[in-house]
């Protein structure tokens, strides 16, 4: 069943694969069923066009299976409805079924326009630190397969996809492996950051600070508690999701000037990605964007923002207050402690700071998180795409893996946003 589904009732039936192991065929060919499964895993493809018709599925996979919170329906439906609708992206959802029409995999796509050359890559963008299909546990399926499985969704969708662009992808998640990790891949520019939590924060702390580091964290407590009473929230209503998304846009902005660096969060769209993400995520049961902060008095001193699933918390963005006064104080360095302290007490067993470099994240990460890059073309257009693209992920990794050149450009890029904001201040 290779065609465009359409949405009606029979492909809702098809959806629907309950009953397949009970049915009166008995315990043979119920083991005959599951012997063809593990043969085809992805024997039915399906491509959705629209994420409400692939949600069955997609929660059918998601409540088993191997994904990070990036892949969440939430997530991803509140990034296309406002990132993803700015930047023109179609989804391409792809899910594929094995021989007893069971869901096997839910690949979260998006179709997209680079030069002459169609694309489809993990829905997200630069939100999503981490990107991956959804899969069932255990699924075993051969490179060839996994192939085989791109290049016919790449047929099923007008214009035909030319090459699939995969990047920054985990090796495996909370110990699961990736089954995409098995097919030609490059090492991602960066890594991921993340620090083990075993219920017992007083041990995570010194572990992670030394008696004088704490004691200097306590100082600069006590400097912060002197402009007002000090607590650390979590967002539990709609004025304190805003309250805290507005410092944070005021915090990073103002951060941004200070040292000369492109705001990766100016756009009005990851605003309001931002803003319907954390406002989902107060309705009972949705897991999409978690705020937190530290307020000194009534001040917004810090924010932090992530998202969770499966006893894991990924950190997406985090903003302090610039003023002399305040950012001596450490507050975001605070913050990041008070939200694993929380985090402790509520049971997550993982803590993550995303995919970059900082020394925050050496502090409170005790292990990197490798990641890799996958392109596989579908046609000759694509094969050309996927050299260029590899090599100019492989550059990228050199530089930030050299002191020396990344030295220079990242002062060469601080200067392009230097002259584009004097651009822009310039008088008619």
């Amino acid at each position: 069943m290779y065609n465009r589904p359409l949405r009606s009732k029979r492909e809702s039936s098809l959806n629907d694969a309950s009953g397949l192991a009970t049915s009166p065929t008995g315990l043979a060919a119920a083991l005959e069923n599951s012997a063809a499964a593990q043969r085809r895993p992805f024997a039915h493809c399906q491509i959705f066009d629209d994420l409400e018709a692939a949600r069955a599925p997609w929660a059918q996979i998601e409540a088993l299976g191997l994904a990070s919170p990036y892949q969440a329906y939430e997530f991803v439906d509140a990034w296309l409805r406002t990132s993803g609708r700015a930047r023109n992206i179609a989804p391409m959802i792809i899910v594929a079924r094995d021989e007893a029409r069971r869901v096997s995999a839910v690949l979260p796509l998006g179709r997209m326009r680079r030069g002459p050359v169609w694309t489809a890559e993990f829905l997200g963008g630069k939100d999503a630190n981490f990107k991956m299909g959804l899969f069932r546990p255990g699924l075993e399926a051969s490179n060839e397969a996994i192939v085989d499985l791109l290049r016919r969704a790449a047929l099923m969708v007008a214009p035909r996809i030319d090459a699939f662009w995969l990047t920054n992808q985990p090796y495996s998640w909370q110990g699961a492996p990736n089954p995409l990790a098995g097919l030609p891949r490059r090492p991602s520019p960066s890594f991921g950051y993340k620090s083990v939590l075993d219920g017992d924060f007083d041990g995570w702390l010194a572990a992670h600070y030394s008696k004088e580091a704490q004691k200097k964290l306590r100082k600069k407590t006590r400097r912060l508690q002197e402009i007002g009473p000090l607590a650390s929230v979590v967002a539990k209503d709609e004025a304190s999701v805003r309250q805290i998304l507005a410092a944070f846009q005021r915090q990073k902005e103002a951060r941004m000037q200070a040292v000369g660096a492109p705001n990766a969060y100016e756009l009005p769209d990851t605003a309001r990605f931002f803003e319907a993400a954390a406002m989902k995520n107060l309705e009972r049961g949705a897991q999409t964007i978690e705020l937190h902060a530290l307020i000194s008095g009534d001040r917004v001193v810090a924010t932090f923002g992530g998202v969770r699933q499966a006893g894991r918390f990924c950190g997406m963005f985090i903003s302090y207050d610039t003023a002399p006064e305040i950012a001596r104080c450490s507050p975001g360095q605070l913050l990041v402690i008070e939200t694993i302290r929380d985090l402790t007490a509520r049971g997550f067993s993982t803590f993550d700071l995303g995919v970059g470099e900082g020394r925050y994240k050496d502090e409170n990460c005790e292990a990197e998180e490798p990641l890799f890059d996958t392109a596989v073309a579908a046609t000759a257009a694509g094969h050309g795409f996927c050299a260029a693209a590899m090599a100019q992920r492989r550059i990228k990794r050199w530089i930030k893996q050299t002191p020396w050149a990344w030295t220079l450009a990242d002062g060469l890029r601080r200067r392009a946003v230097s002259l584009r904001r004097m651009g822009k201040a310039a008088p008619l």
